[in-house]
């Protein structure tokens, strides 16, 4: 509404306090006068002072997230086709590594188990995927552990949502199908 609007322009220069629920947590910014800034960790359950027109404040919930990473397709290295789909569990124990250290934790930790899979599947066999699926796991949950490492997070477990041989067929479109191109 137009009124809220105005009313928080208005009020913007305000000091204001902000409380940090008990399963939140992030950073708040102050500019130094001669250059930089002070950085200051918001932790669960305070309440902090906030000028808007000088300071900036990020917050993020860190409770235990499930993701379910898209199903990958990969060829196995004896070239059988394969549909992998994966689920991570994991939580945030350090708001500001995983604000500061990472641009997006959550999408950059979904691409790198996209990595992290094609490359397993890539150097093993259709037998040796198929007997050993806890061996896939625990190499998985091995990899991207370390791969995270520094962001703050803490990966519980990676769990698999599909397995299963497939045939791929790939299609590859351009804007101009339907088009008749003359000569």
């Amino acid at each position: 509404m137009w009124i809220e609007t105005l009313l928080e322009k208005v009020t913007s220069f305000i000091p204001r306090p902000i409380i940090i629920r008990p399963d939140e947590g992030g950073f708040r910014q102050i500019p130094k006068p001669w250059g930089g800034c002070w950085v200051t960790e918001l932790k669960p359950g305070n309440w902090y002072l906030l000028v808007p027109l000088i300071m900036e404040n990020e917050i993020c919930k860190t409770k235990i997230q499930v993701k379910d990473i898209r199903i990958q397709s990969v060829q196995t290295k004896d070239g059988v086709d394969f549909a992998i789909g994966v689920t991570i569990r994991y939580y945030i124990i350090n708001p500001l590594k995983a604000l500061l250290e990472v641009f997006n934790y959550d999408e950059s930790l979904q691409n790198i188990i996209l990595g992290i899979v094609h490359d397993y599947v890539e150097t093993h066999t259709e037998q040796e995927l198929k007997e050993n699926r806890n061996l896939l796991k625990d190499q998985l949950l091995k990899s991207v552990r370390e791969e995270a490492a520094g962001w703050g997070l803490k990966i519980y477990s990676v769990k698999l949502s599909d397995f299963g041989k497939t045939i791929n067929y790939r299609i590859l479109m351009d804007d101009k199908i339907g088009l008749r191109m003359e000569s």
